[in-house]
């Protein structure tokens, strides 16, 4: 719940506002992006009350996915019902409830016949154990690597779901079932891949799901500030050079969506993504990982 007594000076008048809890995670901007701003230390401000029910219905998924529960009405409302899972497309949501363990990564769960994925993990609450479970609950957790694995022993052992990740990072999830030791591409099942993404962290990964969507964690994502496809320079902990690879590698791949832990999701289409992913890794070969952004063209 958003706190009264620690609310930011810089809101706008209204019924919502923001505290000063924020830890610069971006999570609530990229749900509320025309509602919700950044003061110059990067925390979040309500900008404009919402007008209109798709405002408030923003507002809400913000209030919800926030993880450090920042954002909030004066009057402590509650939420309405279902506003996560959020569809994107074609059964896959957003799940919200971002994990400040996880630095506020996103997670998604994809619905299936053949068995319904959780990648990456929210915070552990029964507002999703019971969407998740009329869903048909969850065959295959897919840790994407070592940051953003939040709670995800507690939803595999609640669904009794395997659960995925590279040996490299295998640590920080003891409880995987099926940890990968290769560095080239192995096949879940029928039209999902495991793709390795060394960069973030060695044992980072991808998941690549009927040639259409990838699940990129902390490797690659939709920059809503600067409109393309980017990296995350300051947060490349393994390997600059590794991760150029890794992005000229999946510059391969037809993909029509872009879901990551960190930054904003977006609808790319396939042929941007070709055109930007080929454009992206051509700029890391030749603009240092200190002067990224600062080299902007």
């Amino acid at each position: 719940m958003a706190r009264l007594d620690q609310i930011h000076p810089d809101n706008v008048d209204g019924r919502w506002f923001a505290d000063t809890r924020c830890i610069d995670c971006d999570v609530a901007r990229h749900y509320a992006p025309d509602l919700i701003g950044a003061d110059d230390r990067g925390l979040s401000v309500v900008l404009r009350q919402p007008k209109t029910d798709e405002d408030e219905l923003a507002m809400w998924r913000a209030t919800l996915a926030c993880p450090t529960q920042s954002i909030g009405t004066r009057s402590h409302d509650h939420a309405p019902a279902d506003v996560f899972p959020w569809e994107l497309t074609d059964g896959v949501f957003l799940n919200g409830y971002n994990d400040e363990s996880s630095f506020g990564a996103h997670s998604y769960l994809v619905v299936r016949p053949e068995g319904n994925l959780l990648i990456d993990s929210p915070r552990y609450t029964r507002r999703l154990v019971e969407p998740f479970t009329a869903a048909g609950g969850v065959t295959e957790v897919l840790l994407t690597h070592r940051d953003d694995v939040a709670d995800a022993d507690r939803w595999a052992a609640t669904f009794d779901a395997r659960v995925w990740i590279h040996a490299a990072d295998a640590d920080a999830a003891p409880y995987a079932t099926d940890v990968v030791r290769s560095d080239t591409p192995i096949e879940i099942r029928p039209g999902l891949a495991l793709v390795p993404a060394p960069g973030h962290t060695r044992g980072s990964v991808v998941y690549y799901l009927e040639d259409r969507y990838l699940f990129t964690g902390d490797t690659l994502a939709w920059d809503f500030r600067r409109e393309r496809l980017d990296v995350f320079p300051g947060a490349t902990w393994y390997s600059w050079d590794v991760l150029a690879e890794s992005i000229a590698a999946m510059a391969e791949l037809r993909v029509d969506w872009v879901l990551p832990g960190h930054g904003k999701w977006h609808h790319v289409g396939f042929d941007r993504y070709t055109e930007q992913m080929a454009q992206l890794a051509e700029r890391m070969l030749r603009v240092d990982r200190r002067h990224w952004h600062a080299t902007d063209d």
